[in-house]
């Protein structure tokens, strides 16, 4: 099966049977299907919405974004019912100790704002959390595996003391 490695500020809306793949951090990805026929999307977004006047790099950010795959779905089939979506990331991998450079959070509630906006239903969502995800959308089964990131720390076997 063909795979598609979506990098940030990049998004894809398919009929085609692939693997749609990424990785977020504070990073957020909205995947959605058709559950009538074989439409999918994907983005992988950066920040939560554009600077004032900012219309050209659209999939840099979740409104616009998420947006742009939700309408280019309903070009193709216009009912919103037939639609669910899954949502990936917003975690908090960079440690500021301020909540105003909460990019994940951010990111995060500006998919949910667009997605409700439109009344997508949203069937899973793993976000949050301070590790990245690593997101494998079949969009010819509509199952994702998402997981987490990086070093796991093994588990230390106690230290051997001879006291003799």
């Amino acid at each position: 099966m063909a795979r598609k490695l979506l990098l940030p500020g990049q998004y894809c809306v398919t009929d085609q049977a692939m693997i749609l793949e990424t990785l977020v951090g504070s990073c957020v990805a909205v995947c959605m299907y058709n559950r009538k026929q074989p439409l999918c999307a994907m983005n992988h977004f950066v920040l939560d919405r554009p600077p004032e006047g900012d219309l050209e790099d659209v999939g840099r950010y979740g409104t616009t974004s998420t947006e742009r795959i939700i309408q280019m779905a309903l070009d193709r089939d216009s009912l919103i019912g037939h639609y669910e979506a899954m949502v990936f990331g917003g975690a908090s991998v960079l440690e500021t100790g301020q909540d105003r450079f909460d990019v994940g959070r951010r990111n995060l509630e500006a998919a949910m704002e667009i997605l409700a906006q439109y009344r997508l239903r949203i069937v899973r969502a793993e976000t949050c959390g301070s590790r990245g995800r690593r997101i494998q959308f079949d969009t010819q089964t509509h199952s994702v595996d998402c997981r987490f990131c990086g070093d796991i720390p093994r588990k230390q076997r106690p230290l051997e003391i001879n006291l003799k």
